[in-house]
């Protein structure tokens, strides 16, 4: 289980128990926690697009299912906030697929990332800093991948420029990389896993 560092509030209520209340402040809630389940889901699955999908997912069962949380501080919604999340990389993982269940019921839709977002979501998790087992897992790639992915994750070229570079469409480069990464996250799970548990 990930070492969580626990947000501190004015208040000693929960963000959670005051959405219970008062729909509305379920806002509040998300503003405070979106960027670090979306770091935890996108160094899990490497993929920027995938974790915005189990993002979304994670906080629509939230929602739909706040009446259930029965803590009262921060710890406690931290803990079951990321459970969820857990829960729906599990899923991921098993089936290979996002599950949209909640965000249909709520009819939410998710828009696709553009190139400036792909950047914050990437440098939200710190993609371009990690090293050792990575270093690896990129060295066993496919060349076409492993070239696109060191072009945009270590080179930090965007898509434009990596798609002059490999002389291939946007949506191409785009397939290369989202590719390789979901490869590097195959290959890499279990030491993630392990440093959790450590």
């Amino acid at each position: 289980m990930p070492r969580l560092r626990i947000l501190r509030s004015a208040s000693t209520t929960s963000l959670l128990v005051r959405a219970q209340k008062d729909p509305t402040q379920y806002a509040a809630f998300y503003d405070a926690y979106a960027d670090r389940v979306l770091a935890f889901l996108v160094r899990r699955v490497f993929d920027p697009e995938v974790a915005v999908d189990l993002m979304s997912e994670t906080f629509a069962k939230v929602l739909a299912r706040r009446m259930q949380f029965r803590g009262d501080t921060a710890a406690e919604e931290q803990g079951w906030l990321f459970a969820i999340a857990r829960t729906e990389l599990w899923h991921y993982w098993r089936s290979g697929r996002v599950e949209r269940a909640a965000l249909e019921r709520f009819a939410i839709s998710v828009p696709p990332l553009d190139d400036d977002e792909f950047v914050r979501v990437e440098a939200l998790a710190g993609l371009d800093s990690l090293d050792g087992p990575l270093l690896e897992a990129v060295r066993g790639l496919p060349e076409d991948q492993r070239r696109a992915v060191d072009l945009r994750v270590i080179q930090e070229r965007s898509y434009a420029e990596l798609a002059a570079t490999l002389e291939v469409s946007q949506q191409v480069a785009r397939a290369r990389v989202s590719r390789g990464l979901r490869a590097l996250a195959r290959a890499l799970r279990d030491d993630l896993e392990m440093e959790d548990v450590a």
